[in-house]
């Protein structure tokens, strides 16, 4: 049975890692009330790489937001292994994204001033983790298999756009995330670099055996993902697996 097939068999299960339920989420931008999602259900047995596909506005980076306790859903109710994260108080929400979930911004998010290994362990170090010898142990192993062995001591702001991208995949699952959430991750590379950095986040996070959401718009994004989330106008449109 493949990853793509045990995942289907867990949701018909009913034991999902993630699951959104009648999600809604508006705002007011000035006078005019913004729907971002309308309504929106859909669950994520854990395991394998989802695309979160539609055009600007659709609700994708809501999505990731509503997900990584960066905010919280106008109604509905956002679960993580079955529970609801937009009930946590503010430090329960800082200590769950801190070990549950690594992110992967579309323009990086890295600290300039600091090393690629520096960039890596920073969110060990803002966890308040006390195993520093095996957390840097991790950031060197996850900085060679993402192909920047030789620029560990390097100041980012000296990579180029895709190595930068490859240090936030490292930064990412550097606490062993069991969900990384990657807002547009190719979106600021060309097409050769994406492809590798979209490789290399395949291959990491199924060998780490992290679930991937990734918010995107780009078909070339498709091919790596097993599943495919299409949104349109806040609301659910279609959702397809691909075994």
């Amino acid at each position: 049975m493949s990853d793509v097939e045990f995942a289907v068999e867990k949701m018909a299960h009913g034991i999902p890692l993630l699951e959104l339920s009648k999600v809604a989420k508006s705002y007011m931008l000035g006078d005019t009330l913004v729907e971002a999602l309308r309504g929106v259900s859909f669950k994520v047995p854990g395991g394998g790489i989802i695309a979160l596909m539609g055009p600007s506005g659709s609700g994708k980076s809501t999505i990731l937001n509503l997900l990584g306790a960066l905010d919280k859903p106008s109604t509905g109710q956002v679960l993580v292994k079955g529970r609801d994260i937009s009930t946590l108080a503010t430090d329960e929400q800082a200590g769950f994204r801190n070990s549950t979930i690594g992110f992967v911004f579309q323009n990086f998010n890295l600290v300039p001033v600091l090393t690629t290994f520096e960039n890596v362990i920073l969110p060990a170090q803002l966890g308040g983790r006390s195993d520093k010898a095996d957390y840097a142990s991790r950031a060197v192993e996850l900085l060679e298999k993402v192909g920047l062995g030789k620029q560990i001591h390097q100041s980012v702001n000296r990579l180029s756009g895709g190595q930068m991208q490859r240090v936030a995949i490292a930064r990412a699952l550097i606490n062993k995330p069991e969900i990384v959430l990657a807002d547009e991750p190719t979106a600021n590379l060309d097409h050769d670099t994406a492809e590798k950095v979209l490789l290399i986040l395949r291959d990491l996070c199924l060998q780490e055996k992290t679930t991937v959401l990734i918010a995107t718009h780009d078909h070339e994004v498709l091919p790596y993902c097993h599943r495919i989330i299409t949104l349109h106008d806040g609301k659910l449109y279609r959702d397809e697996f691909r075994i």
